[in-house]
């Protein structure tokens, strides 16, 4: 009992219903049960929580301030942590219009992924992604053809039609060349890429570099995939 403890010269406090409505925890005091009254006043322990300003504890993403505050200087990005980086990516992957879920935690097994996402509004040809996300301190660190190689033996067996590699530095020539002729569903993206997400950017032509202009469907037979883009020099409209 507290009470005991305070005469054996313990520090104790209790928690009679008076006492707790006094420290504004409820905001009317319930009457005690039959009567009974817990003996001695607060004591040290209580007064401290009393005399302490009342603390509110809000949940926020931590992706959107991030974004903020890397838009402004995208050096930073390598100042990140590997969980805060994961978050930032998480975050764009909202913004783009899906609904991401981190895959267990930061630098533990996790499949060969690190992010699932998928469409988030109703389309008529829903999206189901894998992001696998590399960080680097060093900006002089390239992400190397390894990593590509792994990603696209994990993704193998699994019902993803998009998968993305991001690193906050760059990929070797090696890395690229074997994305593009060996791993074709898995798309590479840097720290330029992720200075256009930051903006806000998501439609620049760049994100369809992994696409062909022309697909020869058969020998002879060749069907054009996509008008050529350009981007103007005076404006920033894109033209056909």
């Amino acid at each position: 009992m507290p009470w005991a403890r305070w005469h054996r010269g313990e520090r104790a406090t209790h928690w009679c219903h008076s006492c707790v409505a006094s420290l504004g925890l409820i905001e009317e005091p319930i009457p005690p049960e039959d009567g009974l009254q817990s003996p001695g006043p607060l004591f040290e322990w209580a007064d401290e929580q009393a005399a302490s300003p009342r603390v509110r504890v809000e949940l926020v993403d931590v992706g959107r301030p991030l974004a903020n505050l890397l838009a402004a200087d995208p050096s930073l990005i390598h100042s990140l942590t590997p969980s805060q980086f994961e978050d930032l990516i998480c975050d764009r992957l909202h913004s783009m219009g899906f609904e991401p879920r981190k895959v267990g935690k930061t630098n533990q097994r996790d499949g060969g992924f690190d992010v699932i996402f998928w469409s988030r509004s109703n389309v008529t040809f829903p999206i189901l992604g894998a992001a696998q996300v590399k960080h680097h301190r060093s900006v002089e660190t390239k992400e190397g053809p390894r990593s590509v190689r792994e990603f696209a033996g994990s993704i193998a067996g699994h019902p993803f039609n998009a998968a993305l590699l991001v690193t906050n530095t760059s990929f070797t020539p090696d890395a690229e060349w074997f994305a593009r002729e060996h791993a074709k569903l898995v798309r590479l993206r840097g720290f330029t890429d992720i200075r256009r997400w930051l903006a806000e950017n998501f439609a620049d032509t760049e994100e369809w570099r992994e696409f062909p202009e022309t697909i020869e469907v058969c020998p002879g037979l060749v069907v054009p995939i996509r008008p050529r883009l350009r981007v103007s020099r005076n404006t920033d409209d894109l033209e056909r």
